[in-house]
């Protein structure tokens, strides 16, 4: 087997290799595999000298206005290619930079991801970002942070509003009967429960005025 593949380092890497061609040689896989593996360990220099493209503002606002128009376009793959193309040519330091890693959050904010869209806004102000479009910017990481604490971030399922799920006090309609209001020395009101819940009853439904 392995004289018919090749030699495969003696590592993990190689072992997992030899596993992986024994398990689809059934399949006339494995000889194609072992064609690309054999490829790479003879052209291995054209993977590990390539050159990296030379800093170029020019260039980086070129192919930053060419994602701008696949965004309007709502092509958002092709965009996002544009404006990483944008930052890899932007010169260290520049506005050029930072408004690459804007855009790209825009791109990121559309797709849903939120997290990743957070990210290149930190990066965006890290790197300079023009004072005169920190407005806009502010307003996208707002939007993020209300769509992750509404659970609406890529791959999270929305969680629905829990209402009471028990008998409702009369008089207190947002909390549940069988809550009651005492008071305690030294540290003031508070609610106390009145009769047994069991685990899952939801007591009280209440909008919240704070989120960290």
């Amino acid at each position: 087997m392995e004289e018919e593949y090749g030699d495969f380092p003696k590592n993990a890497i190689g072992t997992m290799i030899r596993k992986m061609l024994t398990m689809l040689d059934e399949h006339e896989i494995g000889p194609k595999l072992s064609v690309c593996y054999n490829f790479v360990l003879k052209h291995e220099a054209l993977l590990t000298n390539v050159p990296e493209p030379v800093k170029n503002n020019d260039r980086a606002a070129q192919l930053r206005q060419q994602g701008n128009r696949l965004y309007l376009a709502k092509r958002y793959a092709k965009a996002l290619e544009k404006y990483n193309e944008s930052i890899c040519y932007a010169e260290a330091g520049s506005d050029q930079l930072a408004i690459g890693y804007a855009n790209r959050s825009a791109i990121y904010f559309e797709q849903g991801e939120y997290e990743f869209a957070l990210l290149n806004i930190r990066l965006a102000r890290d790197h300079n970002y023009p004072e005169k479009l920190m407005g806009k910017l502010s307003a996208r990481e707002m939007n993020c942070r209300m769509k992750i604490d509404e659970g609406l971030a890529k791959d999270n399922v929305p969680c629905p509003r829990l209402g009471i799920n028990v008998e409702v006090n009369p008089k207190i309609p947002f909390l549940a009967k069988g809550i009651g209001m005492k008071h305690y020395s030294g540290s003031g009101r508070g609610l106390v429960a009145e009769r047994n819940f069991k685990a899952g009853d939801v007591i009280l439904d209440e909008k919240t005025i704070l989120s960290v």
